[in-house]
């Protein structure tokens, strides 16, 4: 992503006087607040004050708006952003490539039709949701991943393309599950205004893997079926 120069810049005059790891999980805690559902109106009115009171707002504004720009086409300038100002490949976060993302949907997706649904056991930022919905943007995306900075850069960049689906932080391994994101949208003056509701209960999770029921125990021992009238068959020779 050779554009990725301006917002590497904005980065920073947004990151003075913190470090720069704080600095990116703030912007993702400010880039989500507006998309938040709350209970009412009043709450909700109060987060965008919250939004709008920021010590840094212009600058915040700024940096918002070159992610949004650069986000099109689906995109993940998060993720660049991240790889070069923080991982810088600390604990394995080399991200997949886009092209290979966009080979690797094409391989797997195939032709999907709306509504069908596709997970990423380990969605990073969720490029591989993304090259999806390059293919069909109507399908029901999942991701999932055991970092939550990533599962927030994820969750932007679905909002953002106003995808729908789940992102779950929790351990694909172990199922262990810790908090989720459901995605979703709302007709508001013609547009599609993408929301996300924050959970915590592991059962209204589609990702998280829910218990198999107990079985049956018999109380009694098993009795053959047998047949009401005998068989008089021959046994036959397969040669």
């Amino acid at each position: 992503m050779t554009e990725i120069k301006p917002l590497l810049t904005a980065f920073e005059r947004f990151a003075y006087g913190t470090s720069l790891h704080t600095a990116f999980t703030d912007l993702l805690d400010w880039m989500l607040l507006p998309f938040k559902m709350h209970e009412n109106a009043e709450a909700q009115s109060a987060a965008l004050d919250t939004y709008r009171n920021h010590k840094k707002v212009n600058e915040l504004v700024e940096l918002v708006k070159i992610v949004g720009d650069l986000s099109e086409g689906f995109r993940d300038p998060l993720g660049e952003l991240y790889m070069q100002a923080i991982s810088n490949g600390h604990n394995g976060q080399y991200f997949t490539p886009e092209l290979i993302c966009d080979m690797m949907a094409a391989i797997s997706v195939g032709n999907p039709t709306d509504g069908q649904t596709v997970a990423d056991c380990a969605c990073g930022s969720g490029r591989m949701l993304l090259s999806a919905a390059k293919i069909n943007r109507h399908l029901r995306l999942y991701g999932a991943d055991l970092d939550i900075t990533c599962c927030k850069m994820a969750l932007v960049n679905m909002l953002l393309n106003s995808l729908q689906g789940e992102i779950a932080h929790m351990n694909s391994l172990s199922n262990d599950f810790y908090r989720g994101y459901k995605i979703n949208t709302t007709l508001v003056n013609g547009y599609h205004m993408p929301y996300y509701i924050e959970f915590t209960e592991p059962e209204q999770s589609y990702i998280w893997l829910k218990p198999i029921k107990e079985q049956p125990k018999f109380d009694k021992p098993f009795e053959p079926v047998r047949a009401k009238s005998p068989i008089n068959g021959v046994q036959g020779s397969l040669f």
